[in-house]
């Protein structure tokens, strides 16, 4: 590639300085930097030899070839059009939009551009689980019959972001922001539907309005039935903690999480290896090197847009389940989550 491709950078708080990081290990141009908060923006700027914008009207003037919007939830929708009635591809921080309407609008929008818009799911490029759906795609598992997931995380006192807090601005709480990967990556590693939600929420927080736990049962259409936990520890010092099991007909796995850095991938069965710890695993430089090869070749980048559309319908059906005390048909609920 003989010309770097020129990236705006879409909120300077934590994710924006890691996209921002990575784009640079992969060889792209940080021409511009946005956020509300100007001191934010200049330090970003700074380290990356950037301009600050003062609007997304003139960082998407900065002749961008792709933005990374790492904003808080409620306003990805907003900038993402914004992007793509210029043309400009974007890197959306999961979750892409908070209601299924802001999704088939946005996907509209950038089928009719022409393109590439992909959405941050992480835990798709982390290293464990890449090797995991190598071995689910060889056939080692046979019949994958059940998978477990568990997330507890650290509560909402600083330094987590005020306003993960605020559901007009979050979307949610522990399931739009933790168990949406969890949604996502089981889907991505059986390449199976959900069909099936049925879930419990709960607040334990007065002073904010977003759920602190949430427990879902998810069917899928290759008969795997998986149970989700996500919950934030009020005990001050819990260290985050994300483990899950794949139990299949001849191979069992069974993987941890506890940072980027700190991955154990364990099988158990007659053909089973040894176990794997991963020490070094730059996960984000993986995802942003699939964006910026997407870009370059005019290709789908994945995960694209409609995965992180039935993603987020996984998150929204918990919450009607939740609701109504009833299982969610994810068919029906994807094609009319008002009825």
């Amino acid at each position: 590639m003989n010309q770097k491709i020129r990236i705006g950078i879409a909120g300077a708080g934590q994710m924006g300085i890691v996209h921002a990081q990575a784009f640079v290990a992969q060889g792209a141009e940080i021409v511009g930097v946005l956020d509300s908060r100007p001191e934010q923006a200049k330090s970003l700027a700074m380290t990356c030899g950037a301009t600050v914008a003062g609007s997304i009207d003139q960082l998407l003037q900065m002749g961008l070839d792709g933005i990374s919007i790492c904003l808080p939830h409620s306003l990805h929708f907003d900038v993402a059009m914004k992007a793509a009635e210029q043309r400009v591809s974007m890197l959306i921080e999961k979750p892409h939009c908070v209601t299924l309407e802001e999704s088939r609008a946005l996907r509209a929008a950038c089928a009719r551009q022409g393109i590439v818009a992909m959405v941050g799911f992480t835990h798709r490029f982390f290293a464990s689980s890449q090797k995991l759906k190598a071995v689910i795609g060889s056939g080692g598992f046979g019949r994958i019959e059940m998978a477990v997931d568990s997330l507890i995380a650290g509560s909402l006192k600083p330094p987590a972001p005020s306003w993960y807090r605020e559901r007009a601005l979050a979307g949610g709480g522990i399931a739009m922001i933790g168990m949406i990967h969890s949604i996502d990556r089981l889907r991505w590693l059986l390449d199976s539907e959900i069909t099936s939600v049925s879930a419990l929420t709960r607040h334990s927080d007065a002073s904010c309005d977003v759920e602190s736990t949430a427990l879902a049962i998810l069917e899928f259409a290759n008969g795997t039935h998986a149970s989700l936990v996500g919950h934030r520890s009020s005990v001050v010092g819990h260290e985050r903690t994300h483990h899950y099991e794949i139990f299949g007909e001849h191979l069992n796995a069974y993987c941890s999480v506890i940072s980027f850095t700190h991955q154990k991938l364990q099988f158990v069965g007659a053909a089973a290896g040894s176990c794997d710890t991963v020490t070094d695993d730059q996960p984000f430089n993986t995802e942003i090197k699939e964006f910026l090869s997407a870009l370059a070749s005019g290709r789908i980048a994945g995960p694209d847009l409609l995965d992180a559309e039935i993603a987020l319908g996984g998150v929204l059906a918990i919450y009607e389940s939740a609701r109504t005390h009833r299982p969610i048909s994810m068919r029906k609920f994807l094609e009319n989550p008002s009825a």
